[in-house]
């Protein structure tokens, strides 16, 4: 069943190749994620400043425009990922299902060569059996 062997191989090593790159995908997103959650501590901690310090009060409405902007940019990110994650992710449930249809296919063909195998060599010993019971039958 050389054919369908290759074609397993090659469906596996496919497969294999869509899940490391839905991995790289999810842990950019993982990145991206942890990116806009700094930006948000360093936001808290500027507001604490802010509040603490009346001279840093002046600086403050430019940087949060500025941090207005960079979680827009990030949120951004995050949602392109998400929808190429979303991609991959249905490209290795396509890639998965195609796989267990050939190996499937694959144990069915084994399956039936077995038997037709098996009921061969039953044929040739029934024809075996009723020779010997033939060649008892002359004897007596």
């Amino acid at each position: 069943m050389k054919p369908f062997d290759t074609l397993i191989r090659l469906s596996e090593q496919q497969l294999d190749e869509k899940r490391r790159r839905l991995a790289a995908l999810e842990d950019r997103l993982d990145g991206a994620r942890a990116q806009r959650q700094a930006i948000e501590d360093e936001l808290e901690r500027e507001q604490g400043l802010a509040t603490e310090d009346s001279s840093a009060l002046f600086a403050y409405g430019p940087y949060a425009a500025e941090v207005i902007r960079r979680r827009e940019r990030a949120d951004a990110l995050i949602a392109a990922v998400e929808r190429e994650a979303e991609a991959a992710r249905d490209e290795v449930r396509t890639a998965f299902a195609e796989l267990k249809r050939y190996q499937i296919t694959h144990d069915k063909k084994l399956a039936e060569l077995a038997k037709s195998r098996a009921a061969k060599e039953q044929i040739e010993l029934d024809e075996i059996a009723q020779q010997l019971d033939r060649r008892k039958d002359d004897r007596l």
